[in-house]
């Protein structure tokens, strides 16, 4: 998303590293309803679940990206502090909070190498009570505009699905409001560089447990599985990060609401290609979740969502979304990318 002059501060991204061939969407002809664009939205959601997003094309972009790139000067400052600084802010059962590398398992190659931290949306915007670090109180204002501008992004995002789902106009918008509790987070990510070596996975295969990501890296390392694909190193696919665009992915509420119509689909964090991987990477993203007390039940609602003949959503009828959530933290915790195979 920053400026081509942020990406010029880093190694280009290398040419010969097999890249996902990841639709670039205009965000001036989505929030315009374009009904091409619109279409293509749906058809992406449903294919593979992850597209670029472009702003360059928005009227209050100059302001859009100075948040942005202050986020990514806040995100380098706050890791750069000394360990024991930043373990004082506890992850908590939510997600919440600060996860030292090592924390998640990988079943291939040992712990992770992803250093993350988590703030709440409803700590920033004030929903319910702050536990997020002195640190960050300077730059409230930013963090507050930057979650309202990327939570009505997603919002405008899912208003498009909502028609070519059959489904009634903001009846997925209605599950994500600001002013109820939600698990939904800003969150801040940084990897190490990783000697040639000693290269390996960042943090492993998973699918985000939400319903919108959107996503801000200017160095590589994100890989996504193309749909179909077996799960060997061979068939990730490299992500490269574009100027002016933010990465968008489907998460798992919206692919369990529709009966998977929509796609959820399978990436991890490798290392950075090339001289890349020499370099401190960070990125960071506005996860939207339900709110707290959504169901997880299907939506059995017109013709597109087919209907659960076989019963085997039946355990969700009656889980709010805050329950799968904690699944499928415990399921990460376990090194099992489907939330839905981890113990109660």
């Amino acid at each position: 998303m920053p400026r081509q002059s942020y990406f010029d501060r880093y190694p280009p991204f290398p040419k010969n590293e097999p890249i996902a061939d990841l639709p670039r969407l205009s965000c001036a002809k989505l929030v315009a309803e374009d009904s091409e664009e619109v279409k293509l939205l749906f058809e992406i959601s449903k294919a593979c679940g992850f597209f670029l997003l472009d702003f360059s094309d928005i009227p209050d972009y100059d302001s859009l990206i100075k948040d942005v790139e202050s986020a990514f000067e806040l995100n380098r400052a706050w890791h750069d502090l000394g360990l024991e600084q930043k373990k004082q802010y506890v992850l908590s059962a939510g997600n919440v909070g600060y996860k030292p590398m090592g924390f998640f398992p990988d079943s291939a190659e040992g712990r992770d190498l992803t250093e993350l931290t988590s703030l709440s949306r409803s700590h920033i915007l004030g929903v319910t009570e702050s536990t997020i670090p002195p640190f960050f109180n300077e730059c409230d204002t930013t963090l507050k505009r930057l979650v309202e501008r990327l939570h009505s992004v997603a919002l405008m995002l899912l208003s498009r699905l909502d028609s070519y789902l059959d489904l009634p106009s903001g009846l997925l918008e209605s599950f994500h409001t600001l002013s109820e509790p939600s698990d939904s987070v800003l969150r801040f990510v940084h990897n190490p560089p990783q000697d040639v070596p000693d290269k390996h996975t960042s943090l492993g295969g998973h699918t985000d447990n939400g319903s919108i990501t959107i996503l801000f890296n200017v160095i590589g390392g994100l890989q996504i599985l193309p749909p179909g694909a077996k799960d060997d190193n061979g068939n990730w696919r490299l992500v490269q990060p574009v100027p002016g665009c933010a990465i968008i992915n489907i998460g798992d509420s919206l692919t369990q609401w529709t009966g998977g119509v929509l796609r959820s689909n399978l990436h991890r964090v490798a290392y950075a290609p090339g001289q890349q991987s020499t370099c401190e990477r960070y990125s960071f993203g506005y996860f939207l979740k339900p709110t707290a007390t959504t169901s997880m039940r299907r939506l059995e609602v017109g013709d597109v969502i087919p209907k659960d003949v076989t019963g085997e959503d039946q355990q969700f009828n009656d889980l709010a979304y805050h329950d799968w959530h904690k699944r499928k933290t415990k399921a990460l915790l376990q090194g099992r990318s489907d939330p839905h195979k981890a113990t109660a």
